[in-house]
């Protein structure tokens, strides 16, 4: 009885279903690819070993382009002048790394790219906490580590689906989006920021549960850059989230 099979064959509607899958000699040559649960043990467990790999390293990429933010003062400027432009060249590089995830070696350095973007892009407020608050960092980082891998371990122990939080989640994040904004641009609250940061992180940990559920289970097994590119902005999420917690009321 294969532990994974979903009763009902569902498959994440946000994936497309139509790619081919890469085979044994790494070209892409049938309709489609199967699903993690209609895989063989022996596939399932290599296709998740590669997405965990990718994302680790895609984590060791952030670090260097903070690293190459706060080594690089023209950068770090730059990115610290202009939030808006950096933000909307990190939406441009995650679709882009979406788009070529299935183009050999491409799709690997689109992934380490967008990566390392997103460590530059968070440089200015590593450079602020670093001179504020330093032990925020790496306490962060901890406890980061600490939520990601008990959620992940809780799915892969449990083998429940969390497919049924998908609405939640979506409708969770347009909550949180307008409510970032609205504090930006009109409110201006530093109570709300710190509640904002707060959900945020239960979000996030939320998201967790759901993708590494669909990764078990119906992510096929040639989206393993999309598997380790929602991985990947879950963790820097949660980061994030605890970033703020750790520093609210800090000027």
């Amino acid at each position: 009885m294969n532990d994974f099979q979903p009763p009902n064959q569902r498959y994440n509607p946000q994936q497309p279903q139509a790619w081919p899958p890469q085979s044994a000699d790494g070209s892409w040559g049938s309709l489609q690819a199967q699903t993690a649960a209609q895989a063989t043990v022996a596939e399932r467990m290599g296709f998740i070993r590669k997405v965990y790999a990718l994302f680790f390293a895609a984590t060791l990429f952030a670090i260097g382009g903070v690293a190459l933010g706060l080594s690089f003062e023209p950068l770090l400027v730059f990115a610290f002048e202009h939030r808006l432009i950096m933000f909307l060249m990190m939406l441009g590089a995650v679709m882009g790394a979406t788009a070529v995830r299935h183009v050999p070696v491409v799709n690997v350095l689109a992934l380490f790219a967008f990566t390392t973007f997103t460590g530059l892009v968070i440089s200015p407020l590593m450079y602020l906490v670093a001179r504020s608050n330093p032990a925020s960092i790496w306490q962060a980082g901890v406890l980061t580590v600490g939520i990601f891998g008990g959620l992940t371990a809780y799915v892969f122990i449990s083998k429940r689906d969390f497919s049924f939080l998908r609405g939640m989640l979506w409708t969770g994040l347009i909550v949180m989006i307008l409510g970032g904004l609205l504090n930006i641009f009109i409110v201006g609250s530093s109570a709300l920021g710190f509640g904002l940061a707060a959900a945020t992180l239960l979000l996030f940990a939320g998201f967790v549960l759901y993708d590494t559920s669909n990764i078990m289970r119906r992510y096929p097994t040639n989206e393993y850059i999309a598997g380790a590119l929602d991985l990947y902005l879950d963790a820097f999420n949660i980061f994030l989230a605890l970033i703020r917690i750790l520093n609210a009321g800090r000027r």
